[in-house]
């Protein structure tokens, strides 16, 4: 029995190693400089990031030449904290993450007591100029708002230069097995496009495209990178999209919703003689929230489609005369001996 608990724990080690070593970069990260009123560096002052919705913290030194990172933050709000004796302390709200992102901010420090305190709520201007890749994130306010057919979030992406909807060509060429592919990215096939979900693969390697399509309710954000894209973002020659799922935080939130369309002012085909019947039902839940406040969190998410849908098609009908075996009438008029 003992060695099957430890032949269990190697092997989910070994789950859990071999994620890891798949999985792209889904969070986001904070750099810069901690300076005084002068301009001077100022090194030994300690920096804590703390994100708004979950409590998470982070938390880093700075170093000689004034300089300090904080890594591995989720996308969402931080509230900014630096410390150092001699100083007031600074309190810098307004930071906003994205999916991916490296963002500079400089720490000016004024001279006062530690008991002292200088808060900035203005947003803090994020730069990145150690990032070379282009791209565009959708955040969750566009995925929420804008009108979506039949809630795929991928539409969205056509709002970003370099992204066009595949030509009718395409779909005709490709049929249903393009059923998961969105759009084209600067020239490039469907099938060059990469998808990630929190930053797992969710690339469809038959058939190209996305595998799993999460409800929008359920998306924080996602981020196409068109150009240039990080080693990390290997795979494909294409672009990039990193989708973000919402996770917990620290108070319950969810929602509900159902969508309908039916045949009530639809009119009928050309060939059909009344209108096809149609009934189509979208709908689903999710509903998040702490476990444990700033430590642990659920969120859960459900969508359901039914479609009922008649379609007129054309077909060709035995007469009575070939129901009885006489097909005489499919005959043409004989102009020699038969």
């Amino acid at each position: 029995m003992k060695k099957f608990g430890k032949l269990l724990g190697l092997l989910v080690l070994g789950m859990m190693a071999e994620w890891s070593a798949s999985a792209q970069e889904i969070a986001g990260s904070i750099r810069g400089m901690v300076m005084d009123g002068s301009g001077g560096v100022v090194s030994g002052v300690k920096v804590t990031a703390t994100q708004a919705e979950t409590g998470l913290k982070r938390r880093s030194v700075s170093d000689a030449q004034g300089a300090y990172v904080l890594v591995e933050l989720p996308v969402g709000h931080c509230r900014l904290e630096a410390e150092a004796p001699g100083f007031k302390k600074h309190v810098q709200e307004g930071i906003s993450l994205d999916v991916n992102q490296t963002a500079t901010v400089t720490i000016h420090l004024t001279v006062g007591l530690p008991t002292q305190e200088v808060q900035v709520r203005t947003d803090a201007p994020l730069v990145e100029p150690t990032v070379t890749s282009l791209g565009k994130t959708v955040q969750e306010r566009d995925v929420l708002d804008l009108p979506l057919n039949g809630r795929n979030f991928s539409q969205l992406g056509l709002l970003q230069p370099g992204v066009v909807p595949l030509t009718p060509g395409l779909l005709e060429a490709g049929g249903s097995l393009r059923s998961g592919q969105s759009y084209a990215v600067n020239g490039h096939r469907p099938e060059s496009n990469n998808f990630l979900i929190d930053g797992a693969d969710n690339f469809n390697g038959v058939d190209g495209g996305f595998m799993i399509q999460p409800p929008i309710d359920a998306i924080t954000e996602f981020r196409i990178l068109t150009h240039t894209a990080d080693a990390e973002f290997g795979h494909s020659t294409g672009s990039t999209t990193n989708i973000v799922t919402r996770s917990g935080t620290n108070a319950f939130h969810g929602a509900a919703w159902e969508f309908l369309r039916n045949d009530a002012m639809d009119s009928k085909s050309f060939f059909a003689t009344s209108v096809e019947p149609l009934k189509r039902n979208q709908f689903g839940g999710t509903l998040g929230g702490p476990i444990r406040q700033d430590k642990t969190f659920f969120f859960a998410y459900y969508e359901g489609l039914r479609n009922r849908q008649g379609v007129t098609s054309s077909a060709t009908v035995p007469t009575s005369l070939e129901k009885q075996g006489d097909f005489g009438e499919l005959c043409t008029q004989a102009t020699g001996p038969v």
